[in-house]
């Protein structure tokens, strides 16, 4: 058995779907799943002519009035996107759903969904039949007259799937539009991982999103066809007669394994290797499915994973539940998984198709989501309505089980290891190999407070995010909290609607009933302004120990001022003065680690010499022998930042290199001032042995905890938009964890397909 080179394995580090019953919930996707709970709805004959259906169709006595549906399919956070409504109603449904898709995927992986230029993320996506356009939009002669020719082409063509969300998310690396039926999504996943062990990218995006209008809820019963007769699809049971047919889209997020591992994502499984093909003219015709190309398909996979076929423990079969298919599909597999081996352990076999419908375009990649969580709860899970194996499905003398209960999932050879296949009407198929996530690699859990940022486009989606994170960190374990801060930070858009908040005892998630931070808009204003730092070193000396053990930057100045000090012979008085000076300038450097780039310094006595300090006019070293009387001279420099004293104008050159200045400002006391008389020019932050805003927060309100205090007056800057991006030290050893994505504030854009209508006389009947 060959062992993962994690430069040639891809890892999952991110899975967004929109599924019937569960939406974007992929903890009630998988509930669904495990309990074996099918979301198909019926509708009623009133239902469906007012939506369009034709009556024709409605009252056929064929007609199965059955569709797994997705609730808000005609809905779409334009405002998110920059989409204007009627924009957003032109555009074909199944590219709106991807697109949302694409941005909670990149942030359950942690990723920011707005990409950094330079980056090489890829998009490998696919959509059906754009029906929208057919039933809705073409009878709509107003709106498309409004919409031009072109812009009715880019909205409506599946061309443009992989771009629009390649344009809208920043992503620079390849961008392709995946078509091949059924198989559309897994053929996706293949190409994707191709990509990535081909170096054209190093972060892909793979899936397919499938939505019909409500004029497309039902279907016609043939003997023999695809649909079944009942709205059931009832794979691998004597009772199958078909599937049947539904709206759903999955996007997952891949990467090389070495450097998931190396950027501390969460894996939530590996793919071993995948392969393609085409069953050619080997079929008994174009929509038949094909055994030959189907056991092809899966050993080329296998091999290309260098896996032994009797370690896998589940198949994700295509299992459409079709008289024709299922057989077909075994008999396939059996080519492949058959064994001699005397204590080889059963292989379960799967089908999501029984629990969501046929997806189409999205129903491989909703497969191997499905199986990845599986792994992730090392749990086989059940075929929905199983009851009766088909007799036509030879099994007996097999590797294969037909699980009817979800049960835990037994290593072979201590691993987990699962198949995914997805097969096309038209002949091209595609088989992913899966395996459970490698064990994440130790990490130092932190019990600190934290800051956790939270922002949205919008006043109302801004309200909902932050009701999500603060649930989401009550609920998290004390030492997962600093990654949970940290995903939220950096991998998320800053968008203009903020709140920020802390976790712990200083924070809303503390106790029942404790308000919910208020989000507010960047402050553009304020913006303009900037934000100086006012250093006075003053303040009590004790009570920072909350900042040396939580803050690396405050930390490494704090050591460096202990190794100054240690073993001079120095008065208190000056002992004193060097330890408000460490703290002074600990602290000021903490505040630009923490992304606040002030625009100036002001400074009054010992906090001048602080300032000088972090403008780098001086360094710790020369500062703390001033305070020393050490009669070398120190080697001014000119200011890096504006540094004025306080009240007074900003030092010239000449002055910072005025090694006298320096000497008297050593000497003069650590005295709180009054902040510098231009609070209209900018916000000023009070530094001195602890942090205080002279903007917005009342002072009073502050947690004494200097630690706290510090976050929150980088959470009220961050909110006004004064704070960039942390100093790396912060992120040292953090993971990316998977966190609440963005709560999409969707609104109706749709056009409706003309209505049909019984009248009253029918409806009686």
């Amino acid at each position: 058995m060959a062992e993962p080179d994690d430069d040639a394995t891809v890892a999952v580090v991110g899975l967004a779907v929109r599924v019937p019953g569960a939406d974007r919930d992929l903890d009630r996707f998988w509930r669904h799943v495990a309990h074996g709970i099918d979301a198909v709805s019926f509708f009623t004959p009133e239902q469906l002519l007012g939506w369009g259906v034709p009556k024709d169709l409605v009252e056929h006595p064929d007609f199965v009035p059955a569709r797994a549906v997705l609730d808000g399919a005609d809905r779409f956070d334009h405002r998110l996107f920059g989409y204007s409504a009627s924009d957003s109603a032109l555009m074909d449904p199944q590219q709106r759903v991807l697109l949302e898709c694409a941005w909670a995927a990149l942030e359950h992986a942690g990723q920011p969904p707005v990409a950094a230029d330079g980056n090489r993320t890829g998009v490998y996506v696919g959509t059906g039949l754009n029906v929208y356009l057919l039933d809705n939009v073409w009878p709509n002669q107003r709106a498309v007259e409004a919409a031009g020719g072109l812009g009715l082409i880019i909205g409506s063509d599946k061309d443009f799937a992989a771009t629009r969300i390649a344009y809208k998310l920043n992503l620079q690396g390849p961008a392709v539009t995946v078509q091949a039926a059924c198989s559309t999504s897994l053929v996706a996943v293949h190409q994707a991982v191709q990509a990535l062990l081909t170096y054209d990218a190093d972060v892909a995006l793979a899936g397919a999103a499938t939505v019909a209008p409500p004029t497309r809820r039902g279907h016609r019963y043939e003997p023999g066809g695809i649909f079944s007769a009942d709205g059931r699809c009832r794979a691998f049971d004597a009772a199958a007669d078909g599937t049947v047919p539904g709206d759903g889209a999955g996007v997952v997020v891949l990467k090389r394994l070495a450097d998931a591992r190396r950027d501390g994502d969460t894996v939530h499984a590996v793919v071993r290797g995948s392969a393609i093909n085409n069953d050619g003219l080997r079929k008994a015709g174009f929509t038949a499915p094909g055994p030959t190309g189907q056991a092809a398909v899966i050993s080329a996979a296998l091999e290309v994973a260098g896996v032994d076929p009797d370690t896998v423990g589940l198949i994700e079969t295509h299992g459409t539940g079709t008289a024709l298919g299922d057989p077909i599909e075994v008999a396939a597999l059996r080519q492949v998984f058959d064994s001699d081996r005397p204590d080889r352990a059963p292989c379960a076999l799967g089908a999501v198709k029984s629990v969501v419908g046929h997806l189409d375009t999205a129903a491989g990649v909703i497969g191997l989501v499905k199986t990845v969580l599986a792994l992730k709860h090392r749990t086989v899970p059940p075929i929905a309505h199983l009851s009766t194996p088909n007799p036509r499905i030879e099994l007996a003398g097999s590797v294969f089980e037909l699980p009817v209960a979800a049960r835990p999932w037994t290593p072979i050879d201590g691993v987990l290891r699962a198949g995914v296949s997805s097969f096309g009407i038209g002949g091209t198929n595609a088989h992913v190999v899966l395996e459970a996530a490698p064990d994440p690699a130790p990490r130092r859990r932190r019990h600190v407070t934290e800051l956790v940022l939270v922002s949205a486009k919008t006043a109302a989606a801004a309200e909902d995010a932050v009701d999500r994170a603060v649930g989401f960190v009550a609920r998290t374990a004390p030492g997962d909290l600093a990654d949970v801060a940290y995903t939220l930070r950096t991998g998320r858009a800053e968008l203009p609607w903020r709140a920020a908040f802390l976790t712990g005892p200083h924070g809303p998630a503390a106790g029942a009933g404790a308000p919910a931070p208020a989000a507010r808009q960047v402050d553009a204003r304020a913006r303009a302004r900037g934000v100086g730092l006012y250093l006075t070193a003053a303040g009590e000396l004790t009570g920072n120990r909350p900042n040396y053990d939580a803050d690396p930057v405050y930390r490494a100045t704090a050591d460096e001022g202990a190794a100054l000090l240690r073993g001079q012979p120095l008065d208190e008085p000056a002992r004193e003065r060097a330890t408000r000076l460490v703290a002074c300038v600990g602290l000021a450097r903490s505040l630009r680690g923490r992304g606040i780039a002030p625009r100036e310094l002001a400074g009054t006595g010992l906090g001048l010499l602080a300032g000088a300090v972090v403008a780098g006019v001086l360094t710790l070293p020369e500062a703390v022998a001033l305070l020393r009387g050490d009669p070398a001279p120190a080697r001014p420099r000119p200011a890096g930042l504006p540094l004025r004293p306080a009240g007074g104008e900003p030092l010239t050159d000449a002055e910072c290199a005025d090694p006298a200045r320096w000497r008297a400002a050593a000497l003069a006391p650590a005295a709180p001032q009054p902040p510098p008389p231009d609070p209209d020019r900018l916000l000023w932050v009070e530094v001195g042995t602890s942090v205080t805003p002279r903007f917005g927060p009342d002072p009073s309100a502050l947690p004494a905890d200097r630690h706290a205090r510090l976050l929150a007056t980088v959470g009220a800057l961050w909110q006004l938009g004064l704070a960039g991006p942390w100093d790396p030290a912060y992120d040292t050893g953090r993971r990316r964890v998977p966190a609440p994505t963005y709560p999409f504030a969707a609104t109706r854009h749709y056009l409706d397909a003309p209505a049909t209508h019984l009248d009253t006389e029918e409806r009686h009947h």
